[in-house]
């Protein structure tokens, strides 16, 4: 299973400016397109800039809903809600805790980690978000496959810093479907 992280960072917030919106776009759509057409189980937390961008991608691949993804949306969230989490076959809601955003939030997130056997975690754009789901799953699955979308900018190109990690791929190249292609190989199932 892999897990996507990602999020547009907007103004006010961490990391805004130093995201690259068209790439963070164009990262998403690689990503859900590829994993659609190689039968990859895919989740993820659902960012309201996001959900819209996966739900339009593998709605165009597979018919009869989206057996291959998992949302989870933290009810905290009420009518904040993409409307698009309705057409979602595998939706998880996780409850409040004590009406807190973040506590709710870090909640959900224990949850979807729990959840799943992640072997792989995608990092596209992001905020603080993007370091905080790297933590907890690193913690929870210590050998599992990070690969941090430098040339989306934001948390995942502090993240991709930190890792140390040396892969042009990931840092310089725009050229996402083929990025996606060739480190989503191994977890192909189709």
């Amino acid at each position: 299973m892999i897990f996507l992280s990602a999020s547009v960072p907007h103004k006010g917030r961490e990391y805004y400016g130093t995201e690259n919106v068209f790439a963070i776009r164009e990262a998403i759509i690689a990503f859900t397109t590829v994993c659609v057409q190689y039968g990859i189980h895919f989740y993820f937390g659902g960012h309201p800039a996001i959900t819209p961008l996966v739900w339009g991608v593998a709605m165009q691949h597979v018919s009869n809903g989206l057996p291959l993804i998992d949302i989870y949306q933290s009810k905290i969230f009420g009518d904040e809600m993409p409307p698009e989490i309705k057409s979602f076959q595998n939706v998880h809601f996780t409850e409040c805790v004590e009406n807190n955003k973040r506590r709710s939030i870090k909640r959900m997130r224990e949850i979807m980690f729990d959840e799943n056997n992640t072997e792989c975690a995608v990092f596209i754009g992001g905020m603080d978000g993007i370091k905080d789901e790297y933590q907890m799953l690193h913690d929870k699955y210590p050998d599992v496959c990070c690969l941090p979308i430098a040339s989306t900018g934001g948390a995942s190109a502090d993240l991709y810093k930190e890792l140390n990690i040396n892969n042009p791929l990931l840092s310089d190249s725009y050229a996402y479907t083929w990025i996606m292609r060739d480190l989503l190989l191994p977890y192909k199932t189709k």
